[in-house]
């Protein structure tokens, strides 16, 4: 897949994703945030359907062909080429941070959370919106992993309480991508993030959820009782769900 197609597939997923519970947290978080970071902004649609047409953002990709788009596109706001997964900005410097599918695309995830909260304000506001691939009961697309032994060990994992890394476990991207996520790098699990987060002391938690109620692909007998299970909110099937969505608050 080319860049150009890539992207177009990502504008057309940003303008169809308004209605999704996580970035209508986000859309009214902005409301309330003068100073606003799109992280792995792409080429520029989601930020300028979040703020609206008299707002004024700023957003950062690692993919010059995406920033030139963007900046094409979208003159009102601010495009900037990262390099890696650092960000040239001060600390302290922004009232909202997010980023929305990039976390599993990420080569150091630690990093890349860690410089989100840096640059947010104190007080300010850190999201992270991306899919759940690291849950015991899924996989990513480029996973080789058997999913029996992964969901038996997965399951075990959880109920580690003592862990403090942020065991995210690395896969290796397709050589073609044919599809958005054939570059996944690495597989998030909100569970591990949400205690990796907490145990950090820089951030409190405000919210999080694995976005069970917006599984439509729990067809097998047993994803079906995951999902039961999730949406009651037992432990740890409300961990489970197809998504990981987290609302952040620097301390």
């Amino acid at each position: 897949m080319n860049e150009e197609l890539y992207y177009d597939i990502a504008e057309d997923a940003s303008k169809n994703i308004l209605w999704h519970p996580g970035i209508e947290i986000i859309s009214q978080l902005a409301k309330k945030s003068p100073l606003v970071l799109d992280v792995g902004c792409g080429e520029g649609t989601k930020l300028a359907e979040i703020l609206g047409k008299n707002r004024k953002g700023i957003g950062v990709d690692i993919s010059a062909f995406a920033v030139k788009k963007a900046r094409k596109k979208y003159p009102q706001h601010k495009f900037i080429l990262a390099k890696d997964e650092r960000l040239s900005f001060s600390t302290n410097s922004f009232d909202l941070v997010y980023s929305t599918f990039v976390l599993e695309h990420t080569t150091n995830p630690e990093v890349f959370l860690n410089e989100m909260i840096t640059v947010a304000n104190k007080g300010g506001y850190i999201v992270i919106l991306c899919p759940n691939y690291g849950a015991p009961n899924r996989r990513s697309p480029v996973s080789t992993e058997n999913p029996i032994i992964k969901l038996i060990l997965g399951f075990m994992s959880d109920f580690n309480f003592t862990s403090k890394a942020l065991n995210f476990k690395k896969v290796t991207p397709k050589k073609v991508f044919k599809e958005i996520d054939d570059d996944t790098t690495n597989e998030p699990y909100i569970l591990n993030l949400t205690r990796f987060l907490k145990r950090s002391g820089k951030v409190s938690v405000k919210e999080f959820s694995s976005l069970w109620e917006i599984d439509n692909d729990a067809k097998s007998l047993h994803q079906k009782i995951f999902k039961y299970l999730g949406l009651k909110g037992i432990f740890p099937f409300k961990y489970w769900g197809p998504q990981l969505f987290i609302v952040l608050k620097k301390k």
